[in-house]
Parts: structure tokens; C-alpha cells; sequence
């Protein structure tokens, strides 16, 4: 190669200079940047002149391109399209606030739903590996097989542990309802407390979740026998503090004896979406009785089993392989408990288990038994997608509707410009900088207004949510600008592409083509906004109307003012004293004992007839005396209720209408004829205790209105041959007199002497109540919420849409003001100038009516289908909601109607 070459500049930052430059300016500069070139080479070597000459190229490059001078022509371009944009929006002030309110509301509303859903569908993803986590099911197997159980037998863990390796590690949590503790053992000044969401743990359940310990070792916090892991927030409730490591708790046995617990971990509060709540872990080395019966039990199904699977198993073949297991491990609890071999007690029935997914149980289609943790149906989540959905689309909408509507009045401002010199892009820029200058103010204020909001959300919704769930997503900050430019580009452009295609002299004549003035495409916006409003409306008048339906319709028994009175089993050699003193309060009609109450009927058996040929039926029991089903107020269809005396009704039963119909007995109307009355029934495994049949109740709702009513016999509390109750009933049931409930202070003064009478019996009593037909108002929580939330929706979406309404009443006003006026003059009264005005409007909305309500009924009927009792679905609904709707739209418009009937047509018309 010659020296001569050599010593040239790299040919490729000519081309780069040629192109950013020009030809006009790139040999105007050559000269300069090869003698610099030069000096460094002599000075610096090669090497050194080629990269600083690629240096001044490229400053020279920014510094005075052809680029860089288009920029400044476009920044210029921009800030005056700003600033033309920001004087139109202050002479139609109306306008402007009508447009970026409505399609703020829209994204307000849309930024709410989507906190909830994103918060609904983050359950249990937070654990590290979440994605091996798998919760063990299996089916109801002591009634109807074809329901999964969300929980298992305690030998379950033990048998998948040993016999597939695939599975790195199995744990397992019980759940107790509710605990009696007391702070300061053996100090007579102790205090008594109630404690819920403390469960029993295996001592590995910190290495298989994501529970992070603020205090003590997670490998060692449950390894000891009654050994205590609180949470912060709990360790705080407790003890005034969070290091309470070494700390002591005692907590009450079923048989009333103390337990002491070390406290050796403080755990992080559990996070609001964990489907697994917990207060306290106790070590589950501290009960024996599951040391004991793990070996062998599959019945007890009372223990929540979790399985982390090794890294790289095959899911499927593993599904595959666990189904090898009951039949293995299973038999020896048929035998001892059912004197059944494994293939007699399913009887022809798959007893499976079933890998379901950690991040998919919160939100499982599939009802399941004995759940741990909260769940949510999925339709809930699908519905106020939905809802978000059609919010924002209805906004949107809103927003082009009034955005092309006031374009449309500028033909002639398009004209001026274009005679004055103005190119078609530099109008279709400035339509489409003021659309996104509108979108821009739109989102920010959505912003604002979602903070402001969200704290009364978060009480309506019963959530803990924080825009910091989106504001740290770059998904969230992808779609929200993904959204601006789309929604500014489709409004602007419309307009501006039609507008900027008219040639100067037609527009500045007023002769625009009807297309665009025309108001097909607007009237079907409105028609489209006012179908989803309406619709939302009937949707949530039926959502209110089935809310009131669960709260009032009859469930087979008066369950309004009954008391429950909760632990009576812990003072159960005084139960009796107790009745009759309470029974002797003015106050109280009638006191019954129970061992269970409504609405948690949970004990079942299985029976059979003395017939061979008639199969094993599952039968929930309620073991009571006779004075509780009075309190009850239990419609007897048939027989008689108990003596009272507990020898004569040890062997006695009481049947509601499904039991009698699942024993092949037939139903009520067949009584008469065949009656129940006087028949015999058998345990299923013990055939030495036949049970007769003296009664037949109406059917009433004992577990909840969610599911339709199960068979149920009713047993004295006497009758405890299989169950073996140690301390008798727990609960003393009482009917109210409802003035008692009415006078103020009179439940609390009712109370206060029912807790006294129980603590001068034994003072480490828990005094502990509650109200049946507030237990069952629990029950549809989540229902009231999202009716609540609904409520608050389908009013925004009301608002929005007549936001939309008003403005284009507003805009009609203008292009109708000189056909009105004339009108006028031709001696029109102001009712036909309102209905003139008004009719096009009336139109509109009785074909939104006729779109929404067909919509709303289908959609309705598949939500109410969910549930065994609903209201039905009238007419007269659709009717009322059609009609108030009307007249919520044409109040929108009135105030425009009469504003151009009153106003004097000499004002418009002078200038023709």
C-alpha cells in the first residue's frame, strides 16, 4: 500500500458528511477536516487521527446538517401548533372541559379496574419459586367424589414423599378457626385474648415458601415441639414490639389445659395477595395426635399438603404417577376405620389426587371443599375487565365524537390557511398535535384523580392497592403511551385528513360536503355509548335486586335475633345452669344446645338402608336438642320433634326433605302415603346402631345459600356413639326478643351479663358470639363488594356518556341556531322547537334501549345461573331502566333546547 494512501481520511466519513450536509456545504468543510487530519497524524500517529477524525465529523455533522435545520423548522412548527391549539381550547372552554373530563373519567375508571384485576391475578406469584409450588387435591370422598377437596389426610405427604422422587420437598399446614391464648403464664393478672389465622406447619414450610423471617433461623423456627412464629404485625398485637424472640404464649387444649409456645420467629407480614394467611406458625411436632395417625390416616382431611417439585419434572408423567398412590397407601384406613377393603369403599369411584398450580388455586374455577385461604370466583375478574373494557371505550368514543364534531366548525380556518400558503401536513399536524395535547392533559388528570380516589376504592373493593403496582411496571408505561398515540392519532387524523383535502375556495364558501357534517357516524357513537350505559345499569339494578334476594328470602328456618353463644363445651358440666338462667332473662324466648350452627354444619356420615341392594348415602349430620330446632323455628313437614329426655332420643333422627328423598323415601307430597315416619336407619359401618326416623323437617339452608341443600339428619347431642364428644355441646343458641335488640344498650347490657355468668364459672373462658344472620351475610361479602364497585362504575359510565351528550347537544344548537330561529319566525312554539330539537336525540336513545337490553338479559342470566336460589329477571327492569335512562338524556339535552328556543332570532339571522 502507498504512503500516499495511507495518509487519506477513512472514505466513509466522506459519504457520512456528503449526506448530512449536502453538496453545497460538504466541499466547504473537506478541506478544513483533512489538514486537521494531517497535523494528528504527524503529531499522534494513525490511529489517533482516524478516531478524532470520525469525531469532528460527526460534531460538524450535528452542528449544522440538514437534519438539524429541519429540526429547528419542526420544533418551531410544533410550538406554534401548541399554542394554536391552546387558544382554541380557551375560547370553547365548554367544549374542552366536557371533552378531557369525560375521557379522564374513562381512564380514571380503567386505571381502578386494572389495579383490581392486576392485584387479583398476582396471588401467590410472589414466592421465589412459585412456579414448582403445587397444592395436593383430592375428591370429596365421603360424599360426592366428582368435588375436588383443596385439602388432604395427614399420611398423604408422608407417602408422596417416600415413594416419587421427583418431589424436592411436601408441606403441610392445619388450620385452626380460632384460639384462646393468654399473655403472661403463670401470672394471675393474665389477659385473654381470641386469636384467629393460626395454623400448625411441618417444620420445611419456610424452605418451600417465601415467608421471609425478620427475626430467627427459618431452617430451625419450627423443628421443636411448641415452637411459635408470629408475624410482625401480630408480635406487635401480642407484645407491644416485634422482637419478641423467647417470648412465651399459652393457648387452651380441647381437653382446657394450658399450652405453653416459645416464640422463635418473627416472620414479614404476610402479603395482602397470598391465598395462605397466617397470624401465627405453630411447629406441627407439637401435636402428637398427628404423629400418631400420619402413619396410616387418609380420612382426616383436615391438612392442607403442598409439594415442591424438583427443577425439570415432567408435570404430566408426574400427575400419571401420583395416581399410584391411594390405592398403596389408603387401604390400611378402609380397613381399620370401614372394615372395607380400598376397592369396596370407593365402589367403583376414582379416589385421585390432583397437582394444582400455587399461582392458579386463588383463582380456580372449580368450587372446592375445606379451602385454605381466600379464593375468588374468576368471572369477577372477567367482569370488571370487561366493565373497564367498555368504560374506556365508551370515553374514547366520547372523546371523538366531540373532538371531529368541533373540527368540523373550522372548515373555513382550514381555507384561510391554505390561501395564506399552509401545506396539507403542516393542517394535518395541527390537528393531530391538538388531539394528543388533549389525550396528554386527559391521562395526567386521569393520574391525579386515580390518587385522589384510590383510598375510598381500596374501602369499597375491601383491597389494599397502590398505583406503585403499575407506576414500577414497564408494561403499564408501554400500554398507557401505546394508548395516547393511538387514541390521538385516531381522533386527529380523522378530521384532519378530511378537512386538509378541500380545496380553499369551496371551504371558505361553506360548501363542505354533507359526509362529514353529517351525523351518521356521531349518532352511532352515541348510540353505541348509551347501549354499554344502559346496559351497565340493568346489569347492576339485577346485581342489587339478587343481593336483596340472599338477604331476605326464605331459607327454611327464622334466622333473624338468633344469639349464639360460642365455647359452652369448655363449661359444659354447667351447660344446663346456664340454659336456665338465660331462658329466665326477660329478654330470651328460647335456649338450644348444639354442637354445631349454622351456617358450619360440617359433620357427615355415610348410611345405608336395611336393604342390601340400596347404595351407601352421604347424610351431613346436626347433633342438637329439642329446644334448639325451636329456636330454629324448623317447619316440621311430617312426625314430631325430640321427647327432651336424652335416653329416650338417643336413637332418634329427624330428616329434612333431601335426606328422605336420597333414601329413596320420596318427597313431601308423597308423606301421606308412604310415610318416613317410623323407618330405620343404619351407620354404614357399624350395624349394631339403627336410628329411627321420627320426624321430617322443611329443608332449610345450614351451610349457605351459595349451594343448594344438601340431605341432613338431625341427631339428639346424646347420640354421640361414634363421635364420642368428650365435653358436650359448644354452642347455647337463644331467640331474642327483637325490642331487646332495638333498645339502645340493651344487647350490650345482655351480653355483658351472659359474660359475667360465664367467667364466675371459670374465668379462663373466652366469651365469644355471634349473630346467625350476620354469619350468613359473610358469606356473600364479596358479592356486596362488587356490587358496590358496579354501583360505582355504571354511574361513572352515566356520567361520561352524557359528558358526550351535552357536548354534542351543544354542537347540534350551533348547526341548527338558524334553522330554529326560522322557525321561530314562522310562529313555532317553544314545545315543538324543544321536540324538534329534542326528537333526534329520543331516537337515539330508544334504539340504544333496544340494543342493551337483549345484551343485559343474556349476560345476567348466565351470572344468575351461578346461584341455586335468584331473583328472577322481570320486565318491568328493562322497562324502568329504559325509561330513566330517557329521561336522564333528555334532561342532558334540555338545557340546550330551551337555550336556542328562548333566544332571539333577530341575533341569528341579522347577517342573512
Amino acid at each position: 500500500m502507498s504512503t500516499e494512501n495511507m495518509s487519506q481520511p477513512p472514505r466513509f466519513w466522506y459519504a457520512v458528511l456528503r449526506y448530512g450536509l449536502g453538496n453545497q456545504f460538504h466541499e466547504e468543510f473537506i478541506g478544513d477536516l483533512e489538514e486537521m487530519y494531517e497535523e494528528r497524524l504527524l503529531a499522534k500517529g494513525k490511529r489517533y487521527a482516524r478516531f478524532m477524525h470520525g469525531v469532528d465529523t460527526l460534531h460538524l455533522l450535528f452542528g449544522f446538517s440538514k437534519l438539524n435545520i429541519n429540526r429547528y423548522r419542526n420544533n418551531f412548527m410544533i410550538k406554534n401548533s401548541i399554542t394554536v391549539a391552546w387558544r382554541h381550547a380557551m375560547r370553547q372552554k365548554q367544549s374542552t372541559v366536557l371533552n378531557v373530563l369525560g375521557l379522564a373519567l374513562g381512564i380514571t375508571a380503567c386505571l381502578l379496574i386494572g389495579l383490581y384485576v392486576q392485584h387479583e391475578r398476582s396471588y401467590d406469584t410472589f414466592h421465589e419459586k412459585a412456579d414448582r409450588i403445587y397444592r395436593i387435591n383430592q375428591p370429596l370422598i365421603w360424599r360426592d367424589w366428582d368435588i375436588q377437596f383443596a385439602s388432604t389426610g395427614p399420611n398423604v405427604a408422608i407417602a408422596l414423599q417416600q415413594d416419587i422422587p421427583e418431589f424436592e420437598a411436601l408441606t403441610r399446614l392445619l388450620d385452626f378457626p380460632s384460639l384462646t391464648v393468654r399473655i403472661q403464664p403463670g401470672n394471675a393478672d393474665y389477659h385473654l385474648m381470641k386469636e384467629n389465622e393460626f395454623h400448625a406447619a411441618d417444620s420445611n414450610f419456610f424452605s418451600v415458601f417465601t415467608f421471609p423471617l425478620l427475626y430467627g433461623n427459618p431452617e430451625t423456627a419450627l423443628v421443636e415441639p411448641y415452637s411459635l412464629v408470629l408475624t410482625e404485625e401480630s408480635a406487635i398485637g401480642l407484645f407491644g414490639k416485634s422482637q419478641v424472640l423467647g417470648r412465651t404464649l399459652e393457648f387452651k387444649d380441647e381437653d382446657g389445659s394450658w399450652q405453653m409456645y416459645e416464640v422463635t420467629g418473627v416472620a414479614a407480614n404476610v402479603p395482602e395477595n397470598s391465598h395462605i394467611q397466617f397470624n401465627g406458625l405453630m411447629s406441627m411436632s407439637s401435636f402428637p395426635m398427628v404423629k400418631e395417625q400420619q402413619e396410616w390416616k387418609w380420612i382426616w382431611t383436615a391438612f392442607s399438603t403442598y409439594a415442591l417439585v424438583r427443577e425439570g419434572a415432567d408435570i404430566d408423567d408426574l400427575q400419571r404417577k401420583i395416581q399410584a398412590i391411594p390405592p398403596k397407601w389408603a387401604e390400611t384406613t378402609t380397613q381399620r376405620i370401614f372394615n372395607q377393603t380400598f376397592e369396596e369403599y370407593c365402589a367403583g369411584k376414582e379416589w385421585w389426587l390432583y397437582m394444582h398450580p400455587l399461582p392458579e388455586i386463588y383463582l380456580s374455577e372449580q368450587p372446592y371443599n375445606h379451602r385454605f385461604g381466600p379464593t375468588t370466583n374468576p368471572m369477577l375478574v372477567w367482569i370488571f375487565s370487561t366493565i373497564g373494557g367498555l368504560i374506556l371505550l365508551l370515553s374514547c368514543i366520547n372523546f371523538m365524537n366531540l373532538f371531529t364534531a368541533k373540527a368540523s366548525m373550522r372548515a373555513k380556518e382550514v381555507g384561510v390557511r391554505k390561501v395564506l400558503g399552509s401545506l396539507r401536513r403542516a393542517l394535518i399536524g395541527q390537528f393531530l398535535v391538538e388531539s394528543f395535547l388533549y389525550v396528554l392533559v386527559s391521562t395526567l388528570l386521569s393520574l391525579l384523580l386515580a390518587y385522589l380516589v384510590l383510598p375510598a376504592f381500596n374501602t369499597l373493593a375491601g383491597k389494599e392497592l397502590s398505583l406503585l403496582q403499575f407506576f414500577v411496571l414497564p408494561t403499564f408505561w408501554l400500554l398507557l403511551l401505546t394508548f395516547m398515540l393511538g387514541l390521538g392519532l385516531f381522533a386527529g387524523s380523522y378530521p384532519a385528513l378530511y378537512l386538509s383535502g378541500f380545496r380553499p375556495a369551496e371551504t371558505l364558501k361553506g360548501k363542505l360536503r354533507q359526509g362529514f357534517r353529517g351525523k351518521g357516524l356521531r349518532n352511532g357513537l352515541v348510540v353505541m355509548q348509551f347501549t354499554i350505559s344502559i346496559g351497565l345499569v340493568i346489569c347492576a339494578v339485577l346485581v342489587q335486586k339478587q343481593l336483596a334476594y340472599t338477604s331476605t328470602f326464605d331459607m327454611g328456618f327464622a334466622r333473624e335475633n338468633i344469639l349464639q353463644i360460642h365455647n359452652i363445651d369448655e363449661v359444659s358440666a354447667h351447660a344446663e345452669v346456664l340454659r336456665d338462667k338465660w331462658l329466665a332473662h326477660p329478654g330470651v324466648t328460647q335456649v338450644g344446645k348444639s354442637f354445631s350452627v349454622p351456617p358450619n354444619v360440617w359433620e357427615g356420615e355415610r348410611y345405608k338402608l336395611d336393604d342390601p341392594e340400596f347404595p351407601v348415602t352421604e347424610i351431613n349430620n346436626l347433633r342438637s336438642d329439642r329446644e334448639y330446632l325451636e329456636v330454629l323455628e324448623l317447619e316440621f313437614l311430617a312426625g314430631r320433634n325430640f321427647d327432651g329426655d336424652p335416653l329416650k332420643d338417643r336413637h332418634k333422627i329427624i330428616l329434612n326433605e333431601s335426606a328422605v328423598e336420597a333414601l329413596g323415601w320420596g318427597t313431601a307430597d308423597t308423606y301421606m302415603e308412604d310415610s318416613p315416619i317410623g323407618k330405620y336407619v343404619i351407620q354404614a359401618f357399624d350395624d349394631e346402631h339403627e336410628l329411627e326416623v321420627i320426624g321430617v323437617v322443611k329443608d332449610f339452608n345450614y351451610v349457605t345459600s351459595h349451594i343448594r341443600i344438601d340431605p341432613l339428619m338431625i341427631l339428639h347431642y346424646e347420640n354421640n356413639w361414634f363421635w364420642n364428644y368428650r365435653n358436650g355441646p359448644q354452642f347455647l343458641s337463644m331467640r331474642v326478643d327483637p325490642d331487646v335488640l332495638r333498645t339502645t344498650g340493651g344487647l350490650p347490657k345482655l351480653l355483658d351479663s351472659f359474660e359475667r355468668d360465664i367467667r364466675d364459672i371459670d374465668a379462663s373462658v373466652l366469651f365469644d358470639f355471634s349473630f346467625v344472620d350476620e354469619r350468613f351475610e359473610q358469606e356473600f361479602r364479596q358479592e356486596y363488594r362488587m356490587g358496590q364497585v358496579l354501583n360505582l362504575f355504571t354511574f361513572m359510565a352515566l356520567v361520561i356518556a352524557c359528558l358526550g351528550l351535552f357536548g354534542l347537544a351543544a354542537f347540534s344548537a350551533d348547526q341548527r341556531m338558524k334553522e330554529i330561529s326560522i322557525r321561530k319566525v314562522l310562529g313555532a312554539r317553544m314545545g315543538q322547537l324543544f321536540f324538534t330539537f329534542s326528537g333526534e336525540f329520543t331516537k337515539l336513545i330508544l334504539l340504544a334501549i333496544l340494543l342493551a337490553s337483549p345484551l343485559a338479559w343474556w349476560g345476567m342470566s348466565r351470572w344468575l345461573a351461578d346461584f341455586p336460589y335468584h331473583t328472577p329477571i322481570h320486565w318491568w327492569i328493562f322497562v324502568t331502566v329504559g325509561l330513566g335512562s330517557l329521561a336522564l338524556a333528555l334532561s342532558t339535552v334540555t338545557y340546550q333546547a330551551v337555550t336556542i328556543a328562548l333566544r332571539n332570532p333577530i341575533d341569528t339571522l341579522k347577517d342573512e
